[in-house]
């Protein structure tokens, strides 16, 4: 994207693509306030910066510049301004993996009424420019004299590695007719005819420039194509791959305004040759790598470890329909702009003469994975909530149906389901449609719904889903069909739900994944302790699991031990499995928000704390209760599945005709389940003569359930990871008179784990959080020797004195831990 805000915009909005379909939004949570809960706590928003995705530290970001590869690194480029959409330069950025960028500053600066726009680099590996072999070379657009008619391309040179550039002098290809649309080169080394090649964009057509030595550049030819008309080509893109026949083939592409005739505002691509003075095409009308709204100016680039059969891509998350409007990260993070996800692409033949680009999100995306959840299949036939809650994950399903109008996943919800983002299958059709989450003054108009047709007579549809603060990508299949879109999520739309309308669908290999957070892996706060001494200093440790100090990576008998930092780690695996151990931290006063830290080993979580088992004379210890359970107990019951001789029973005090609400103290919630055993009546919250159980945050109904008109207790598990830290209460309440009128629970525990029951033996390998001699945040590994990152928050703790303790109870297969980079941040790396 050459543009700024100095120059014409270049077309009128479009209508969206097809008609809002029906909105899902039943609900069993609601908001009201309960009698007898008060407002137990405060709740704390999560960050709005985006979790995985890169940002800049600060100011505008927009068209990424396609990266060269030097010294182990991807050397990425941005154009980037202190203002929204104002003038700047091209910031610097480099990566080893496609996930963590860090920032690298300034390259090519802005001067007086003289921008930096979008362009290309190249690595002058055989000195053709004369600058030094492996200098680089980079071609930018530029305005000459500020005016916005002679954009020029204008050389810039780096002999440091590409942090710092100098700008060679006059154009070295001059704007040929005085327009406003003539830019971005994209150059590239052509080894059959020993030249370099630039391709301009310009309206409605792509020109292609030759030249020996990146200064000397002439004009060749230029591609046309003006129907359907889907706009002037910014970022154009040429390149060579190899396809999985083992074919050889030239691809040309750009950002369109596919809007103008019905097709997405992203990158259109074309396979074909390129014969030294002419790109060729295949057919005459394009492909579309992305079907969004938002994945603009995107760049492609070789693989460094497979440059013939793989490419890597990534586009900005925007669209110049609302890109100059501000966006929540303007008040709460002082930037504007993000990166999609990096992309791996292939290259496939479809039969027939016809070859499509694939594209799945970057493989070493999963090496930042920190926690997966994986539901159960279920049949849905209308609408089933998910019990989980996060605003930065992966969901993955299979979704298979035989006949519906409409079957999907609804992501970002609130608790009234009135926001969410329905992904689904409609008419054909692929679809993201977010105009139940579009916000004033942020909203994206007439844009809110994107849609990408499916091959005729498609009965199933495997999604990956990747949501974070401010977007969602959905890949589908094989990846070549992919819908990106920004998507303004507040801190209170966090639930997922399926649903189906008529009809019903099975949702299986359903799988959640959470990554650690890119922008705090870029940029490491000090940590408290890296475990590279030959001791554990001022940590203490007992038995001899942990030995006398930090590890030098694996132990002898050890899988290879991989993702911590520096060169040592604590590795509880002196003497194999069946040694233990603890390793305690000093004293230290909790002083940030979020405490971080690298671990693995074996899932062997910290025991479940049983909250309530009722098994005494009274609800217990804190607890209160009005209507008929005032003066009431646990009741002496043998119904199947209870735990112990007594249960909470709201039949007490007058059979199904009595009333009220049961009310535990007021907790911290610190672990990421509660887990209860339920029976009795069907009396969902928000029905009349609600009979069920409420957890309340707040005052407000963030969980809940009911029974299912039978007497046989059942296991519950609520996700409450992404309320750690909250206070919080249980609350039982019988408003039913009916029958069934009433209902059951038994052993409410607090786990990190669905289904515990509680009394579970003592085989941990963990790290935990120590305050007042209690364990108040836990984490455990995942049957791993990669360590990936976990984070706490802890800032319902700040003020108060902590230590950190790692525990290895097992002695058993996976029975060890391993931990590094313990950090305090005011970011969560999780």
């Amino acid at each position: 994207m050459a543009r700024s805000a100095t120059k014409p915009s270049k077309k009128a909005r479009f209508s969206a693509v097809f008609a809002v379909l029906t909105m899902i939004s039943a609900s069993t949570l609601v908001t009201a306030s309960l009698p007898g809960a008060g407002a137990v706590g405060s709740i704390v928003p999560p960050p709005l910066r985006a979790a995985y995705h890169m940002t800049p530290p600060q100011g505008w970001l927009s068209d990424p510049q396609r990266p060269v590869y030097l010294n182990g690194k991807y050397n990425l480029y941005y154009l980037h301004s202190t203002q929204d959409n104002g003038p700047g330069g091209w910031r610097h950025a480099t990566s080893s993996d496609t996930v963590v960028f860090n920032d690298q500053g300034d390259a090519l600066p802005l001067q007086t009424n003289f921008p930096v726009w979008t362009g290309s680099s190249v690595v002058d590996t055989n000195n053709t420019a004369g600058f030094g072999a492996g200098a680089v070379v980079a071609l930018a657009t530029q305005p000459t004299d500020g005016d916005a008619f002679q954009q020029s391309q204008y050389l810039w040179y780096s002999t440091d590695g590409g942090s710092t550039f100098t700008q060679y002098g006059a154009p070295v290809i001059a704007n040929p007719d005085g327009s406003d649309w003539f830019r971005d080169p994209k150059i590239v080394w052509d080894s059959a005819h020993s030249n370099w090649v630039a391709a301009i964009g310009r309206q409605q057509k792509i020109v292609f420039y030759t030249s020996p030595d990146l200064k000397t550049w002439t004009h060749q030819t230029d591609f046309t194509y003006t129907s359907p008309n889907i706009g002037g080509v910014e970022c154009p893109d040429i390149f060579q791959m190899k396809a999985d026949d083992g074919t050889w083939h030239w691809v040309m592409a750009g950002s369109m305004q596919g809007d103008y005739s019905g097709k997405p505002d992203t990158y259109a691509y074309w396979t074909g040759t390129w014969n030294g003075s002419s790109f060729v095409t295949d057919q005459a009308d394009p492909q579309w790598l992305d079907w969004g709204w938002d994945w603009y100016a995107a760049v492609s680039w070789p693989d460094a470890a497979n440059p013939d059969t793989s490419r890597y891509a990534v586009g900005w998350m925007n669209n110049w329909h609302y890109a100059p409007h501000t966006v929540p990260t303007d008040a709460t993070d002082s930037y504007n702009g993000q990166n999609s996800i990096v992309r791996q692409m292939s290259l496939k033949s479809e039969g027939g003469g016809v070859y499509s680009l694939l594209s799945q999100p970057t493989p070493n995306l999963a090496n930042y994975a920190t926690k997966t959840v994986k539901p159960a299949d279920v049949t849905v036939n209308g609408r089933t909530p998910l019990d989980y809650h996060g605003s930065a994950y992966e969901l993955d399903a299979d979704v298979s149906w035989t006949a519906l109008n409409n079957v999907g996943i609804s992501i970002g919800e609130n608790k009234d389901a009135s926001r969410h983002t329905n992904i689904g299958v409609y008419n054909g059709n692929l679809y993201v449609d977010r105009s139940a989450q579009d916000q004033v003054p942020y909203s994206f108009g007439s844009y809110q719904q994107s849609q990408a047709p499916l091959p005729a007579g498609t009965t199933s549809v495997h999604l990956r889903i990747l949501v974070d603060h401010g977007s969602v990508e959905v890949f589908v299949g094989d990846g070549k069909t992919v819908l990106s879109n920004q998507d303004f999520f507040t801190s209170y739309d966090t639930g997922i739900s399926l649903y189906t309308i008529g009809g019903s669908a099975t949702f299986s290999n359903l799988s959640i994944t959470e990554y650690a957070n890119v922008t705090e892996q870029a940029n490491p706060a000090a940590p408290y302790a890296d475990f590279e001494g030959s001791t554990y200093g001022s940590w203490t440790t007992t038995g001899t699991a942990f030995g006398s100090g930090p590890a030098a990576g694996t132990l002898p008998n050890q899988q290879t031990v991989t993702g911590f930092l520096g060169s040592k780690l604590a590795n509880s695996y002196n003497g194999g499995d069946a040694s233990t151990g603890t390793l305690t931290s000093p004293s230290f006063t909790i002083g940030h928000s979020y405490v971080n830290f690298l671990a693995g080993g074996g899932n062997n979580p910290r025991p479940s704390d049983v909250f309530a088992d009722f098994e005494g004379s009274t609800w217990g210890s804190g607890w209160t209760a009005t209507g008929s359970y005032a003066s009431q107990g646990p009741t002496a019951e043998s119904l199947p599945g209870q735990v112990g001789s007594k249960v909470l029973d709201t039949y007490v005090g007058g059979g199904d005709s009595s009333t009220g609400a049961i009310t535990s103290p007021t907790f911290t919630i610190t672990r990421d389940y509660i887990d209860f055993l339920i029976a009795g009546g069907n009396h969902p919250w928000g029905s009349t003569g609600a009979a069920a159980v409420n957890l309340l945050v707040n005052g407000q109904v963030v969980r809940t359930a009911t029974g299912n008109n039978s007497s046989t207790m059942s296991g519950v598990s609520w996700d409450v990871h992404t309320l750690v830290g909250q206070k919080a209460q249980i609350q039982v309440v019988d408003h039913a008179t009916g029958s069934w009128g009433h209902i059951m629970v038994d052993q409410i525990v607090f786990s990190s784990v669905p289904g515990a029951v509680g009394g579970e033996a003592d085989h941990q390998t963990t790290v935990n959080l120590v305050v007042n001699g209690q364990v108040v945040r836990t984490a455990t590994g995942q049957n791993s020797e990669h360590l990936t990152w976990n984070s706490w928050n802890v800032s319902d703790l700040s003020g108060q004195t902590a230590q950190l303790q790692v525990v290895d109870n097992g002695t058993g297969s996976w029975g060890h831990v391993l931990v590094d980079q313990v950090i305090f941040e005011d970011q969560p790396a999780a």
